[in-house]
């Protein structure tokens, strides 16, 4: 990967040519490319952060070469865990390691990236500022977590935790069905993998990472929610319609809810990815010379 080109005028190696060439038709089989028409570009230059066409992104690669300790491709679906690479690359070699999981390659690319951040800081790497301990909770969790199941699994108790999860909302499946499905899958697989037991233990995993929402029950018209001063009223105070109807059952239940997703804590992930940092940073790091109004950004309006 990094044994680029001669020393002489020569130009380019053939094997780098060649690496370059296995890279971009692995990077065509993930989703970025199969949906959108893109891949992320690994240059020294984009660092992963930009997504380009396939004959851009090998452009860049000839022109500038792989970022630097890009040998284990995280941002494109790989692990540290199982797809280590040795520092001579080999054609075709990440072909036969790829995560074959499409749907998961965003969460394996999540974990990894956040995961690389901590790890940098418990290996001595260079950091501007270390996890909090809070951050030091998440990272533990998510790490823990995103473990293979058994050596040379692409999955982990998350990525298992994270599909039933979708598969239920996807489909609209009930809970009760849930169980069954999964009591299923424990006699299909080795009885020592750590998979979720049931449908509540793999919502409660998936919850720890601390992304979790918050159900907030509000007025049937949207007029307001019964929150903060107004929790306690049975009726709302703008249309005047109940805020509770009763089942045949006798219970009390509400009529209608929303589901609020807490900012703060989704907005210290982003600043807890390498890939979304700068990003989070862009107003302030990328301002315009005076007079020059580009981006709303660049002014109060």
């Amino acid at each position: 990967m990094y044994n680029r080109s001669y020393d002489d005028p020569l130009g380019m190696r053939d094997e780098f040519i060649a690496g370059v060439y296995a890279f971009v038709e692995y990077a065509k089989s993930l989703e970025d490319f199969t949906i959108h028409g893109v891949v992320r570009c690994p240059c020294v230059k984009c660092k992963c952060m930009n997504y380009e066409t396939p004959e851009l992104v090998t452009l860049h690669l000839y022109e500038k070469g792989f970022k630097s300790n890009y040998t284990v491709w995280t941002s494109h679906g790989e692990t540290h865990n199982n797809f280590g690479r040795s520092q001579n690359f080999e054609v075709g070699e990440s072909s036969r390691r790829v995560e074959r999981n499409v749907q998961n390659s965003r969460m394996h690319d999540m974990v990894q990236d956040a995961y690389g951040m901590h790890s940098d800081f418990e290996s001595g790497g260079h950091v501007e500022e270390s996890p909090n301990d809070e951050a030091k909770r998440f990272y533990a969790k998510l790490n823990q977590a995103s473990q293979p199941l058994k050596d040379g699994s692409p999955h982990s108790q998350l990525s298992v935790a994270d599909r039933l999860l979708s598969i239920k909302a996807d489909n609209n499946v009930s809970e009760g069905a849930m169980d069954p499905f999964i009591d299923f899958m424990h006699e299909l697989v080795d009885s020592t993998l750590e998979i979720p037991d049931n449908y509540y233990k793999a919502k409660t995993l998936v919850s720890k990472l601390g992304l979790s929402s918050v159900r907030i029950d509000c007025c049937e018209n949207g007029c307001m929610l019964y929150y903060k001063d107004d929790i306690g009223l049975e009726s709302c105070k703008f249309c005047s319609s109940n805020r509770f109807k009763q089942t045949r059952s006798g219970k009390r239940v509400f009529i209608k809810e929303m589901h609020y997703l807490p900012l703060i804590r989704r907005l210290k992930r982003l600043y807890a990815s390498n890939s979304s940092t700068p990003h989070m940073r862009w107003h302030s790091e990328n301002r315009r010379p005076p007079g020059v109004m580009c981006h709303p950004s660049d002014d109060e309006a």
